[in-house]
């Protein structure tokens, strides 16, 4: 039933059902981090920590706003790219990047894992509502959903037997539509986060 929904017709169920993967994996890896893993343990070892840096570039908030936003659209950008492929269940690639990239950002936020630290790990709580990353997570999901249709090649057989084969991406009007605006409205939802993200860093380098 999930996979009848994540291949839905409609974005807007998309959306939805892959919002509530996304969701449970997310909440998950952050509860489990929270209480198991120690605290700072993927601090700097992440490769987008060298790109992000430790405070704001060049000491401006709109060019950090502007580092933000570029590392998150190659992000967004590459769970895209993922979609030309399908696996199993037929499900496009990104579907499953987006809910591991979840999950790694479940697990950095319970172990308190960004490169400034917030002050110490911190139980799920709606707090996160007041910071940058669920709207960043929730446009990747959306640009995930809209671009569902765009698939490729499909990876069928059973390993070492695998083989790709050749898909033809529908052409309805109604759904080329929806998904360049699932994409507009992903990619300006990100830009308001990472605004979002740049301001909550300057306040602490301004501390």
């Amino acid at each position: 039933m999930l996979r009848r929904y994540l291949l839905h017709d409609s974005l807007l169920v998309r959306f939805g059902a892959l919002s509530c993967l996304v969701t449970i994996a997310f909440l998950g890896a952050w509860t489990v981090s929270y209480f198991f893993i120690p605290e700072g343990l993927m601090r700097g070892r992440r490769p987008v920590d060298v790109i992000a840096g430790g405070g704001l570039l060049g000491g401006k908030l709109w060019l950090e706003w502007l580092r933000i936003f570029a590392i998150n659209l190659g992000a967004m950008f590459a769970l895209v790219l993922l979609n030309l492929l399908r696996g199993k269940h037929d499900l496009p690639w990104g579907y499953g990047a987006v809910t591991v990239l979840a999950v790694v950002c479940g697990i950095v936020i319970g172990t308190d894992s960004f490169i400034i630290s917030v002050g110490g790990k911190k139980p799920p709580t709606l707090d996160i509502f007041g910071h940058s990353g669920p709207y960043e997570i929730a446009s990747y999901v959306l640009a995930v959903a809209a671009t569902a249709s765009i698939s490729r090649y499909r990876l069928v057989g059973k390993w070492p037997k695998q083989r790709f084969e050749k898909l033809i991406p529908p052409q309805v009007k109604s759904a080329i539509r929806a998904r360049h605006i699932g994409v507009l409205l992903a990619i300006t939802i990100l830009l308001i986060a990472c605004g979002w993200e740049a301001y909550q860093i300057s306040k602490v380098c301004a501390a």
